[in-house]
């Protein structure tokens, strides 16, 4: 039976990856290039940026500022505003801490 409540869920989502993955036979890929699995959309975003940073060889300074959106920051009010910097910065901690965790198992 279909999920036609909630078409956008996150299971969902999740499964339609995992049958591309499955149609593509990439779950033989490197774990650098694959995404943390469980990971949000705004924690999948931001693992790849900090990702291409390093492929470039620059490095994060000031995460909240290179990771957030400023067009975003400037329009919320200021309780949005705390509440989307502390999120983005615990996805952060999470995604460094785990690009961390695969380059030292290289």
């Amino acid at each position: 039976m279909a999920n036609v409540r909630h078409p956008d869920c996150a299971i969902r989502s999740l499964a339609h990856e995992a049958k591309r993955r499955l149609r593509e036979g990439a779950y033989d890929r490197e774990l650098g290039q694959s995404l943390p699995q469980g990971a949000s959309p705004a924690q999948k975003r931001i693992y790849i940026r900090l990702k291409e940073l390093l492929d470039k060889g620059e490095e994060v300074v000031n995460p909240i500022r290179q990771l957030a959106d400023a067009e975003l920051l400037a329009r919320l009010p200021h309780d949005e505003r705390q509440r989307y910097v502390f999120q983005l910065a615990a996805d952060y901690t999470a995604m460094k801490r785990e690009l961390d965790c695969r380059l030292a198992a290289k």
